[in-house]
C-alpha cells in the first residue's frame, strides 16, 4: 500500500513553532556561549559594545566602567567558576518602555533593522548573554538606566521566557540609587554567569585594551576580579 504523501496543511499540524531563544538554548555554541572562558568575554564585549553604540548615537563621549567580580571560585585551573560582571556607562540611558524589548528579547533593537554596521550582534548579543546567565546561575540579569537627568532611574531585573521569546519582569521599581555620570543620564547592567577568567590574548583585559585603541575618545575602565571591592 502506498504511502499517502503529506501535503502543507498536515506538515504544518506536525510542526511547531520555534522561538530563537528557544534556539539559543539549544544552540548557544553559536553566538559565543560554547566554553565559560568566551562565554565572559562575549558577555562583557556585547554590554561593551552596545554601550559604545548608545552613546555613539547620542553624540556622548564614552564613560564606560566594566567590573568583574568572581562570586565562587573555580575548584581547579581547568575549572569554571560563577562571576558577576556590571557595565556602566553614560549613554542617554533607556526608556522604561523599551527596557524588556533591548534586554529581555533576541533579534530586537534599532540596529538590527539598520543598514549600518555596528559593533554588537545585531540585537542578539546582550539579551543572551543574560539567558547564559539566567541558564547557569539561575539568577536573572539587572538593569538599572536614566534616561533624564535628575530624576529616578528604572530599576529591572529580566528573566526570560524561553518558549516564548518573552521577558519576564521580577522586578520594576524606581530608585535614585544611580552613580553619579559625566552625562547625568546612563545604564548599568549586571550579568550573574558561569565563566572563567584568564589573563592574555583571548582575555577580557586584551579586548577591553584593544577597544580603548579603537576608540580613543572613549574613556573605559576595568576592575578585574582581584580588585573588585575597590573603588576605580
Amino acid at each position: 500500500m502506498a504511502k499517502k504523501r503529506a501535503n502543507a496543511e498536515t506538515m504544518a499540524n506536525k510542526q511547531r513553532e520555534i522561538s530563537v531563544s528557544e534556539f539559543f538554548a539549544k544552540n548557544r555554541h553559536l553566538l559565543g556561549f560554547d566554553n565559560p572562558r568566551k562565554a565572559l568575554l562575549t558577555t562583557v564585549k556585547e554590554a561593551v559594545d552596545n554601550a559604545l553604540d548608545a552613546c555613539e548615537e547620542a553624540g556622548i563621549l564614552p564613560d564606560i566602567e566594566v567590573r568583574i567580580e568572581e562570586l565562587e571560585a573555580p575548584a581547579s585551573a581547568s575549572k569554571s567558576g560563577k562571576y558577576r560582571v556590571t557595565i556602566l556607562d553614560n549613554g542617554p540611558g533607556i526608556v522604561r518602555k523599551q527596557v524588556e524589548n533591548i534586554f529581555g528579547k533576541l533579534l530586537y533593537g534599532s540596529k538590527f533593522h539598520r543598514l549600518k554596521m555596528s559593533r554588537g550582534q545585531q540585537g542578539i548579543g546582550i539579551s543572551a548573554a543574560g539567558m547564559y546567565g539566567l541558564m547557569t546561575t539561575g539568577r536573572p540579569m539587572v538593569i538599572t538606566t536614566r534616561p533624564r537627568k535628575n530624576k529616578p532611574a528604572h530599576h529591572l531585573e529580566l528573566a526570560m521566557d524561553t518558549s516564548k521569546n518573552k521577558p519576564e519582569v521580577t522586578v520594576d521599581i524606581e530608585t535614585d540609587d544611580f552613580p553619579e555620570t559625566s552625562s547625568g543620564t546612563g545604564t548599568r547592567v549586571t550579568i550573574e554567569l558561569e565563566g572563567k577568567y584568564v589573563r592574555g590574548k583571548t582575555s577580557v583585559e586584551a579586548y577591553l585594551e584593544q577597544t580603548a585603541i579603537a576608540n580613543p575618545h572613549a574613556e573605559i575602565v576595568f576592575i578585574p576580579p582581584d580588585k573588585a571591592g575597590e573603588d576605580p
